[in-house]
């Protein structure tokens, strides 16, 4: 009697293993490349080459029934959410978007960037400790994209409303893809404030990415309509950028702390050379993807490693897992900032590669340069806590960090 090498179970949706995703991931690329889901009736991809080949033929590969496993694109992206949209229409509504994030574009934005990290920094001093996802991680991305898109400033009034839906709209139980009572309010209400804050710039027009948005044309007609309604695509696009920009980038930054807290090595190679800044930041987005899994829907018949995916079957491109491939990456579980020129899927590729990354990656690395000074060598002061969040994203709700302080001995020393 042989032992059976197919003991493991791949469900997102579980608890554990959201805890410890990667000996799955592991099992599933040696074991089964293309693994079927009895109990949620997917297939799942997991290799570098699989999941690419996958992500770069959109035609066999679509996205109409959303990039989300759970219920999030059938109860919150709704039209125009451009990830969840086949061509020709995505390609036409991402023209609207596409010219507020190319790299030039972004690359100007870098000095307020850099003013919003300081300030969040600048009350760390002398406190020895931080949590890291709240004091930095999330507040970020959420105030730069907010600057990004013309969004109210953390001071403006209904902000704070806005931030605390933000994170309720991820509100999620264990072991089940529908939405919670929580989540579906949040959702109704970020819509109706986004209906109010289109229809105030359509009167009152601003130099902002929104004012820009609701002005739009796509083949001479206007991509707003009259009225505006949770149904209208401007909606689902407002929500895709509001949502991507802060959650992948607040992920990616938190991983990048915590990778630096837990490999010590790596952050005093950074320290002494912050040439390779960069090169951490891709290490990350690579080695724990926030973004780590993303679903796809056949146009026909599959068959990949003896295994056959009937025409309309649901696919889920695991990222995560091919971004561990070891067939790809050599020692993929280290985090080796040293590793030089890769490729990998954290940010997807093709057609839906992610419109914000120049974004995220200039974030995180304004954020090292700002705060590994003030940290030093710092360690972690407690357990991690998980973002409480669909199964697609990797990201931190906790990140406690301890850090010296310097004292005037050291100054005088100095």
């Amino acid at each position: 009697m042989t032992t059976a090498t197919t003991a493991m179970e791949y469900d997102p949706f579980s608890a554990g293993f959201q805890a410890d995703p990667y000996p799955v991931y592991r099992w599933m690329r040696d074991e089964a490349p293309v693994f079927h889901s009895e109990k949620w009736g997917w297939w799942a991809l997991s290799r570098f080459d699989d999941v690419r080949a996958a992500a770069t033929d959109p035609e066999t590969f679509l996205s109409y029934e959303g990039i989300d496993i759970d219920d999030t694109a059938k109860d919150q992206s709704g039209p125009g959410f451009l990830p969840d949209i086949d061509n020709p229409r995505h390609d036409q509504i991402r023209k609207v978007v596409q010219p507020h994030f190319l790299p030039r574009r972004i690359a100007a934005k870098e000095d307020a960037i850099r003013e919003v990290v300081r300030g969040l920094v600048a009350v760390w001093q002398g406190r020895g400790e931080v949590d890291l996802a709240q004091e930095l991680a999330w507040p970020m991305p959420n105030e730069v994209f907010f600057t990004v898109l013309g969004l109210p400033s953390a001071q403006e009034e209904g902000r704070a409303q806005l931030d605390r839906w933000v994170h309720e709209l991820k509100d999620r139980r264990p072991d089940d893809p529908s939405l919670t009572p929580v989540a579906k309010a949040a959702t109704a209400g970020i819509q109706k404030y986004f209906i109010e804050l289109l229809e105030d710039r359509r009167r009152h027009p601003r130099e902002d990415v929104v004012s820009q948005l609701v002005q739009a044309e796509i083949d001479g007609m206007p991509f707003a309509d009259e009225y505006l309604e949770p149904a209208s695509e401007i909606l689902g696009l407002m929500m895709v950028l509001f949502l991507g920009g802060v959650e992948s980038t607040a992920g990616l930054t938190g991983s990048l702390f915590k990778l630096l807290a837990e490999n010590p090595d790596q952050r005093a190679l950074l320290r002494g050379d912050p040439s390779l800044l960069p090169a951490a930041v891709e290490e990350t987005i690579r080695h724990s993807s926030p973004l780590q899994l993303v679903g796809r829907t056949t146009s026909r018949e599959v068959t990949l490693h003896g295994v056959t995916i009937p025409a309309g079957g649901r696919v889920v491109l695991v990222y995560g897992a091919a971004n561990r491939d070891e067939r790809q990456f050599a020692d993929p579980d280290r985090f080796d900032v040293t590793r030089g020129r890769f490729r990998h899927l954290g940010f997807g590729e093709g057609r839906h590669g992610c419109l914000g990354a120049p974004l995220a990656r200039l974030e995180a690395k304004v954020a090292l340069e700002e705060a590994l000074p003030v940290l030093g060598d710092y360690t972690l002061a407690g357990p991690p806590v998980r973002y409480a969040t669909t199964p697609n994203m990797y990201v931190w709700s906790h990140l406690s960090l301890s850090f010296q302080v310097p004292t005037a001995n050291d100054g005088e020393a100095s």
